[in-house]
């Protein structure tokens, strides 16, 4: 069962895009974004001069007080670089601790728990649950 739904009295309009309402509704869009990142750019900067009423910041007057060595409170001796000629005490706990995981030893010997390279008890762990 077909049917024709043509009527030839009745025709669709042309299809017409409203360039200058999209424009329009573009513009505001963009004024609104201006005007609120002004606005609330306005009040960050009255916050801060409620909280720094000398107006430094606090970052610059602690970098001066910092001793040598020392970033926000970190003591930066443990990253230094080898390249420079020294050894950090982070670069030396951290290949001290690969020794120790690469060896053969004792975790408890009297109760028999052997320690075995870390390499190899990985391989073992795989090899086991195939």
């Amino acid at each position: 069962m077909t049917s024709n739904y043509r009527r030839p009295d009745v025709h669709q309009e042309e299809d017409v895009v409203q360039w200058k309402t999209i424009l329009a509704v573009a513009l505001a869009v963009v004024v609104i974004f201006i005007v609120l990142g002004l606005w609330a750019w306005m009040l960050m900067r009255g916050r801060e001069a409620e909280l720094r009423p000398a107006g430094k910041s606090a970052e610059r007057g602690r970098e001066i007080s910092l001793p040598r060595g020392e970033v926000a409170g970190v003591d930066q001796r443990i990253f230094r670089r080898e390249e420079m000629g020294e050894e950090g005490v982070g670069t030396a706990l951290n290949r001290r601790k690969r020794e120790e995981l690469g060896r053969f030893g004792w975790a408890d010997q009297s109760r028999g728990l052997a320690q075995i390279p870390i390499e190899d008890a990985m391989n073992l762990i795989v090899e086991e649950s195939r």
